[in-house]
């Protein structure tokens, strides 16, 4: 069994109970994070995850709310005589941000401090972005404000299949990568360039026939979130729900 877990699932103005949208993924033999926002520690801890088997981060895009807790994650780790070296896997412009944000805090000032290794992603069409012995991960071009990849996490040992949007508008590449998926994972932020309603995300959903939906990457701070469940509903005939804080998912 693997297993996904929401370690926040605001869109970039978390609210109390929602934290910016990152994700942990466990398999038999890997773990690692898909983007990284605040505490990534303290939240590891928190969802019963050990950090001392993490080995991958995918980041999806370079935006702040998805990438801020890099340094942090990395001091920490560091501190905690972490021996695996952690490897960064992103398309380019997210990698070469990552590196910038690390720089800019002197990681060569850390005594015996080992760099992370960046693996770059192509995004040039549905590709591989990371297989490991019990995960094959897949990622596809999105449409959001800068380059970004929604990811399809496929556990070998099942079969079963997680999609996640990313940050992204209504496109044709998420429904390619979510075809016949058993969950997907679909941002719900609103009426912004780059982003999707509910209701475009549950039309997603339906156009590509997932087993279930997922709403993330919603405004926690103002309105009801009912709201957004109910809207979803009447565009999706599947189960939807909200992702929250420290929920998961077992595929």
């Amino acid at each position: 069994m693997a297993t996904l877990t929401f370690l926040g699932s605001s869109a970039a103005v978390p609210a109390i109970g929602h934290d910016n949208t990152y994700l942990a993924l466990e398999g038999q033999q890997s773990t690692l994070l898909i983007d990284c926002a605040g505490s990534p520690l303290l939240k590891l801890q928190l969802a019963g995850i050990e950090p001392s088997g993490l080995e991958y981060v995918v980041f999806t895009h370079r935006h702040p709310d998805h990438m801020y807790g890099l340094p942090i994650l990395l001091l920490g780790l560091w501190l905690q005589r972490h021996r695996k070296r952690l490897r960064i896997v992103a398309e380019a412009e997210s990698l070469l941000t990552a590196q910038a944000l690390l720089e800019l805090f002197h990681p060569e000032e850390w005594p015996g401090f080992q760099a992370p290794l960046y693996c770059e992603v192509a995004l040039t069409g549905e590709t591989v972005a990371l297989e490991l012995p019990d995960l094959l991960i897949t990622a596809s071009p999105t449409e959001h404000i800068v380059p970004s990849m929604a990811l399809k996490m496929v556990n070998k040992g099942t079969g079963r299949a997680v999609v996640y949007s990313s940050d992204t508008a209504p496109c044709e590449s998420v429904v390619r990568l979510a075809r016949g998926a058993d969950v997907l994972i679909h941002e719900a932020s609103g009426e912004f360039m780059g982003h999707s309603t509910p209701a475009q995300a549950a039309q997603t959903a339906e156009r590509a026939g997932v087993g279930k939906l997922y709403l993330i990457h919603y405004a926690a701070r103002h309105g009801n979130l009912n709201a957004l469940l109910e809207e979803a509903r009447r565009e999706f005939s599947g189960p939807v729900e909200l992702a929250r804080d420290f929920g998961a998912i077992d595929f």
